[in-house]
Formats: structure tokens, sequence, C-alpha cells
């Protein structure tokens, strides 16, 4: 039996922090965090701050990062897949590059500091 005081794996640790797009807190969205092995944190809310909060294991992590405004403007449509009829509602456009919705294309990386339960602060610019 081997004893230390090391992280266990899969342990979980605070994360939180803004998300900015060209310095300007991101008002909708979510974050996701994939780290090389462990599970996936998230997607998690931004709020109308740009603020994000979830748990994440220790180590390196790919971030994603989605901001879709919501669809409106369609009718009720039973027989239709989803039971909505988007005819002549235009589509909704990403607040950001779509690059950055995929957490393998986005070029953004983060490190989760294991050893204490305190949040780690880890602020996100979007260019």
């Amino acid at each position: 039996m081997t004893f230390g005081c090391g992280p266990r794996a899969n342990e979980k640790y605070p994360v939180s922090g803004i998300v900015r797009y060209q310095g300007k807190p991101l008002p909708l969205g979510s974050v996701t965090f994939v780290p090389a092995s462990g599970p996936v944190s998230g997607p998690t809310p931004i709020d109308p701050n740009g603020r994000y909060h979830l748990e994440a294991v220790a180590g390196r992590h790919a971030v994603g990062v989605v901001a879709m405004p919501r669809r409106t403007g369609g009718r009720p449509a039973p027989h239709l897949e989803g039971g909505m009829d988007w005819n002549g509602v235009p589509q909704v456009k990403s607040l950001i590059p779509e690059k950055y919705n995929r957490y393998d294309t986005s070029g953004i990386s983060a490190t989760v500091t294991a050893g204490s339960k305190d949040a780690n602060a880890i602020d996100i610019d979007l260019r």
C-alpha cells in the first residue's frame, strides 16, 4: 500500500475567472476544460459579467468557449424535428470566432493547480 500527500486521481479543484472578448467581458456562453486525461469539466455557463465557475482535475487543459445567443422567433410546429418552424427566422451568429468553440482548435490552454481547495483564478482572453 502506498501513501502520499499528492493529489488523488480525478480529484477536482475550483476554477473561476472572467472570459473577455476584445477586452470586454463576454456576456453569455459556456466554458469547457478538457484535460489530457481525466474527466472533462463543463460546459459551465458564463454569467452576464463574463464570470464562470467550475471544478477541474489538476494539470494542463485545452479550453473551449462557446458564445451563441438563443434563437428566438420560431413558431411551434410539432410535426417538425425539434418542434419548431424556423423558416424565415435568421440564423444566430456566434459572438466570437468559431475556432474558440472547440477545445482542439481554440489555441487556449490553462493549468489547474492541485494542493488547495482555493479557486484557481484563470481568466480567458479571446481576440
